[in-house]
């Protein structure tokens, strides 16, 4: 009414016009009625699928909705990692994209029918459950198929995102760019197959050249350090246990620098910090571990167990 200087009747009456013209979606009813842009859709099935082509389509819907011309270059390879992920990896037969406007953000969805992505991982490396599987690919350079992949892909979509999610079964890990966190969310009911979720805020956009720096040697140009998040070990801020330890360094031997954050940690114990740095550390000398985010206790027990390294 205050934009276009109309009575509330004739903004009711336009209102009801785009919703009935499906340019609009009413949700609630009444005065806590909000109208929201739809959803955008396309379903493809996976069988002779191409990630290149599938964004063919859903680009430009995405640059209506606001992303400008060097954002869909970020946007655009998150997005054709992931489907191809579905296609390579999922054994599923179909998968759903979705894209939207938000309060957040651009949000896409990529949905597919298969095993799901953690069982895939589980599966492949003989680990106890899905939280494990999480843990191997929060660090990178981890494939179930090396002779074709990099492993690099989920790893730098979720740092290229300003919010990502990749949910299957009854885990769904959740890495927040804008706030620096990551933590895993556990579900009551299991899901099929795999879904991600990829929300890019108008202007905010990382550069992608920028995401793969930060995770770059500078000389040698290989994606050779990575950051484990200590507090995903124990499901709280609590880690005593070697077992907790060795969650965190299953997969650090593949890099050469490794950030282990302890944000949110309050209290680690003599065993935790014995594994990660005196029995890691000397079975791997040219792993450099660097611990940050540490509070005094934290701090305390680190530099004790590394004092006894030798």
């Amino acid at each position: 009414m205050r934009l276009l200087g109309v009575s509330r009747a004739t903004a009711q009456r336009r209102l009801r016009a785009l919703v009935a013209q499906e340019r609009l979606v009413r949700e609630g009813a009444g005065r806590g009625a909000r109208y929201v842009l739809p959803k955008t859709r396309w379903e493809r099935a996976i069988g002779g699928l191409e990630e290149d082509r599938l964004w063919g389509d859903v680009r430009p819907a995405l640059a209506d909705l606001g992303l400008s011309e060097r954002e869909l270059g970020t946007v655009g390879y998150a997005f054709t990692e992931m489907v191809n992920n579905a296609i390579d990896h999922s054994r599923g037969n179909a998968v759903l994209v979705t894209a939207t406007a938000s309060p957040q953000g651009v949000v896409i969805e990529i949905v597919d029918d298969g095993i799901g992505v953690f069982r895939s991982v589980r599966e492949s490396q003989g680990l106890p459950d899905d939280v494990e599987a999480v843990f191997v690919l929060e660090k990178g350079r981890f494939t179930t198929q090396p002779e074709r992949h990099s492993g690099e892909g989920i790893f730098f979509a979720s740092k290229a995102a300003n919010c990502y999610v990749l949910e299957s079964g009854r885990v769904a890990w959740i890495t927040d760019n804008k706030a620096h966190d990551t933590t895993i969310r556990l579900s009551p009911e299991p899901r099929s197959g795999t879904r991600v979720v990829l929300t890019f805020v108008p202007g905010k956009v990382f550069v992608l050249a920028d995401v793969f720096q930060r995770w770059t040697d500078p000389d040698t140009l290989a994606f050779d350090r990575t950051r484990t998040t200590v507090r995903l070990a124990g499901f709280g801020v609590q880690l005593l246990s070697r077992s907790e330890a060795r969650r965190v360094t299953v997969g650090l031997e593949r890099f050469r620098h490794v950030t282990i954050d302890f944000t949110g940690v309050e209290l680690v114990g003599q065993g935790f910090c014995d594994e990660v740095f005196r029995v890691f550390a000397a079975a791997h000398p040219e792993v450099v571990l660097v611990p940050t985010g540490m509070n005094e206790s934290v701090s305390f027990m680190v530099g004790r167990a590394r004092r006894m390294k030798g």
